[in-house]
């Protein structure tokens, strides 16, 4: 699922769709606790969409070498000290703990991202398709329902 696809449907549905980040890193993947980190660690510098996109986009890449991470956060002028204390700090950590807790207790599967919810229920992507158009029609189609 390509991160510009979230970004078509916000510009599409600027009034109807809104867009929850949620931190929930899985296991399986080695690096995504850090990733999520750095990640909250951007935010603290006003850069976390920027960040969140760009490991979003590039995750086989940044896997390989989280070098990259660094090269990135100079490039959108973080302060890589900074970026790296905020990243390993404990309100950092408890806010994803925070934020993983809430996904397991919302009963949403923890496994895939994004996660899309619809009118409250989950959306599996692989039956909605991962075109504009294809998430077009079931939006459609539950607008429709409310009003």
């Amino acid at each position: 699922m390509s991160v510009s696809l979230i970004d078509d449907i916000l510009e599409k549905y600027p009034n109807d769709v809104k867009v929850v980040i949620k931190n929930c890193p899985l296991k399986i993947h080695k690096d995504a606790m850090l990733l999520a980190q750095y990640s909250l660690a951007a935010n603290e510098q006003g850069k976390y969409i920027e960040m969140y996109k760009y490991l979003m986009s590039n995750q086989a890449l940044v896997k390989t070498d989280l070098d990259l991470v660094f090269d990135y956060a100079k490039e959108i002028e973080l302060d890589i000290q900074k970026l790296k204390k905020d990243a390993a700090s404990e309100r950092i950590l408890n806010q994803i703990i925070l934020e993983s807790q809430q996904l397991i207790e919302s009963n949403i599967r923890s496994k895939g991202v994004p996660k899309f919810l619809i009118q409250g229920k989950e959306l599996f992507v692989f039956n909605a398709g991962k075109s504009i158009e294809d998430f077009s029609k079931i939006i459609e189609k539950e607008l429709k329902k409310t009003k």
